[in-house]
């Protein structure tokens, strides 16, 4: 069972989002495929037909603080002819950990988009390689999640699922197939709440002993949600540092910039294979 409250607000926002689209003369078709852009991601991705709303107007974003390389904006039109939903930058949630109403935003940003019809849902972030498994230019395809180091997830009581189930082979076979020049390897994934980089001389050794590939501040609150809603999910990370070299927030934003073009080219082939 889902949260009745959450799900009230979510159904809130959904609605609020259907009125600014009935505004505009607009009637947006059902099921469309969603979006989550990560650092990297979101700078370049092309829309046609878009109407782009700031979190800041969605009922439940008030007072959202600005956050770099994050747009924090709802995109709504067409990727490689397929509609979508897309939200260019997302809230964390390390951004205010003491602060319920940053969870509550956490768990209402996939909501929302749930509640507006989205069953399939992409998701990106940049990651980090754990051994190398994946170089620094590479595309971490998710096929599941360590959770024992993860923080607290934006469920409540009695919302018990399973958020590696959310994962679906076939759009992990359709990445695989669409990645053009990108090398693509398919991988654990371990979140760290963050907002400090986990450290080289302890902590890569330790999640890397747990089998997984990439490390990263995301992917698996949203995997949680649409866990909440038998929505199939594809995990897609862009390795911006390895295992050895120091972490610098700017140089990973610099190189996640640099591979923009490639990675949204990589996005709408995706899109287009989309069930």
């Amino acid at each position: 069972m889902r949260d009745a409250q959450r799900e009230a607000d979510a159904q809130h926002a959904a609605a609020s989002i259907k009125a600014k689209l009935r505004e505009l003369g607009l009637v947006y078709a059902p099921e469309p495929t969603g979006l989550v852009l990560g650092t990297g991601w979101a700078e370049v991705l092309k829309f046609d037909d878009a109407v782009e709303i700031p979190f800041g107007e969605i009922p439940g974003f008030e007072g959202l603080a600005p956050l770099k390389g994050h747009a924090r904006r709802l995109v709504i039109g067409t990727l490689a002819g397929r509609n979508v939903m897309a939200l260019r930058g997302r809230v964390h949630l390390n951004e205010a950990p003491e602060d319920p109403s940053v969870v509550r935003m956490v768990r209402l940003q996939t909501d929302m988009l749930l509640q507006f019809g989205v069953r399939t849902l992409i998701v990106t972030s940049s990651v980090g390689s754990l051994h190398g498994a994946v170089p620094v230019g590479g595309i971490a395809v998710v096929d599941g999640f360590v959770t024992v180091f993860a923080p607290p997830m934006p469920l409540w009581v009695g919302e018990f699922f399973s958020p590696e189930d959310t994962l679906d082979p076939a759009l992990r076979v359709i990445a695989h197939e669409e990645r053009g020049e990108l090398v693509t390897k398919e991988v654990g994934h371990v979140m760290v709440r963050g907002p400090f980089f986990e450290g080289r001389k302890y902590d890569k050794g330790v999640l890397a002993a747990t089998g997984a590939g990439v490390v990263g501040m995301s992917m698996l609150p949203e995997a949680c949600v649409a866990a909440l809603y038998d929505t199939k999910v594809l995990g897609l990370g862009f390795v911006t540092n390895d295992d050895i070299e120091a972490h610098k927030h700017e140089e990973n934003l610099a190189r996640a910039d640099a591979a923009a073009a490639n990675l949204c080219a990589f996005l709408e082939r995706i899109v287009r294979r989309v069930p």
